[in-house]
């Protein structure tokens, strides 16, 4: 199936451009979980900001600039990864997985529904997307 939008779905009708961002969130699902893990390993590596004698800090403002910022990284990356599971919301329990199965893992869906009802629930999910991470 082709990556493209329903005409006769007017509600969730998005421009070309937002539509690709939507889709491309979702396509990039996986790698995110994956990146927030990882950052979420290595703030458990870093090194303690106080060293030395009681009081003093060594270093202390590189670790916590490094710090700050990867807990930004990964307030943003947690965010958006719940923003587009959120969209799943406005998608019937049935076709959740087999939608977010055939965007962000490839998984062809399966043959127990037409393939045109797979096609609407996935516009619907994927303008609930583009609403959600606040693209239209």
């Amino acid at each position: 199936m082709k990556d493209y939008q329903l005409k006769s779905i007017k509600s969730c009708r998005l421009p070309e451009t937002v539509y690709r961002q939507a889709l491309w969130a979702v396509k990039d699902l996986p790698r995110m979980k994956e990146k927030l893990m990882e950052m979420e390993e290595s703030l458990d590596c870093l090194p303690s900001a106080y060293s030395g004698t009681p009081g003093r800090r060594s270093g202390s403002t590189v670790i916590c600039d490094q710090t700050a910022r990867t807990a930004s990284q990964m307030a943003s990356l947690a965010m958006r990864i719940q923003q587009i599971e959120k969209s799943l919301d406005a998608v019937p329990e049935a076709y959740r997985d087999g939608i977010l199965g055939k965007l962000a893992y490839g998984v062809p869906y399966s043959d127990q529904f037409h393939m045109n009802t797979w096609k609407r629930w996935q516009q619907v999910f994927l303008y609930q997307v583009a609403v959600n991470l606040q693209l239209y």
